[in-house]
């Protein structure tokens, strides 16, 4: 231990480390009496506690208040509070941003309707102009004054009256007490519905003949004309004056004679609302019971809307058969 102290000595008296050990020695001198100058001027300016801000260097810096849990804020303008508040959208507008925009929006609509208005003004203001400048040339149409309607000819409607009833056994037709049925309706079923034997269908063509069908289970004998044929007659047509006899069994057995008879035929002219309101009158049970015996066919006549009245078909050989009947009579 002792070599080694003597060997560091000799190394440090050397020579070569002379300067080395000067300089060492005024850096401790410097620092020593930095140390004891300092040390005496900090003692003699005493430290105070102050709230106001100290000024170094232009920068104001504020001390920390006496609470040491009270936040500090390190702002250039020495403010000691914090200010919290909500969070902005930076894509959002500022409301004096949006006012501006909506003053801009307003400016440019009421601009854009004036330029419209007047635009149209215009336009208004130069098409009387236009006329003016080109006279018109094409002359004026006449108007023609719309006919009056013409009003509907009157039709033609038959009443038709006939005698109908029980021909007592021995007694003259002419003496037989019938009952008179005037103006009989469309599809009245004759004496009764309950009891039908003959149903009328109309008058034909020229209001010549009455024509009726037959319904029950009876013998026929009289002047009246058969269609379609003597031999298959289911249409049997009277003239004003002619009679017809009609034999019909009961069922326990006894023969009954009916009578009909038509004694006028008459015409008379009416609207066509006369002639709808006669063809909705028709009776409603001939018409059941033509459609129940299904007797609905004219025996080669067809009834006219047009003129109310029965005609034969417009076919040839229709026409000829038809009429060959007519003249038939049976006996």
């Amino acid at each position: 231990m002792t070599d080694f102290l003597n060997a560091v000595k000799a190394d440090l008296l050397d020579r070569r480390m002379l300067p080395l050990l000067i300089l060492v020695g005024v850096a401790l001198a410097g620092a020593l009496g930095y140390a004891v100058l300092g040390g005496g001027s900090s003692a003699s300016t005493p430290i105070t506690s102050t709230s106001k801000p100290v000024h170094v260097t232009g920068i104001t810096v504020s001390q920390a208040p006496a609470n040491p849990n009270a936040a500090v804020a390190e702002t250039t303008n020495g403010a000691p509070v914090q200010r919290r508040g909500l969070a902005h959208n930076p894509f959002s507008l500022l409301p004096a941003q949006r006012a501006a925009l909506a003053t801009a929006t307003t400016t440019s609509k009421t601009s854009s309707s004036s330029t419209t208005t007047t635009t149209t003004t215009t336009k208004t203001s130069a098409k009387p102009e236009a006329r003016a400048s080109t006279p018109s040339t094409s002359s004026p149409t006449p108007t023609t004054p719309s006919k009056p309607s013409a009003p509907s000819k009157p039709k033609t409607i038959y009443n038709v009256a006939v005698l109908f009833g029980v021909l007592p056994v021995g007694t003259a037709p002419q003496n037989a007490q019938l009952t008179r049925y005037a103006n009989v309706k469309l599809l009245t079923p004759l004496p009764s519905a309950t009891q039908p034997l003959v149903i009328f269908r109309g008058v034909t063509a020229g209001a010549k003949s009455a024509a009726f069908t037959l319904v029950g289970e009876v013998i026929i004998h009289g002047n009246a004309t058969c269609l379609p044929s003597t031999s298959q007659c289911a249409l049997i047509l009277l003239k004003p004056g002619q009679t017809e006899q009609l034999e019909y069994l009961t069922q326990a057995g006894q023969p009954v004679t009916y009578e009909l008879r038509v004694t006028s035929i008459a015409q008379a002219k009416a609207s066509i609302a006369s002639l709808k309101r006669a063809k909705a009158s028709e009776s409603k049970a001939g018409r059941a019971l033509l459609g129940q015996a299904g007797l609905a066919a004219l025996g080669g006549l067809r009834y006219s809307q047009s003129a109310g009245v029965l005609v034969f078909p417009q076919h040839r050989a229709a026409a000829a058969r038809a009429h060959a009947a007519v003249h038939g009579v049976h006996g």
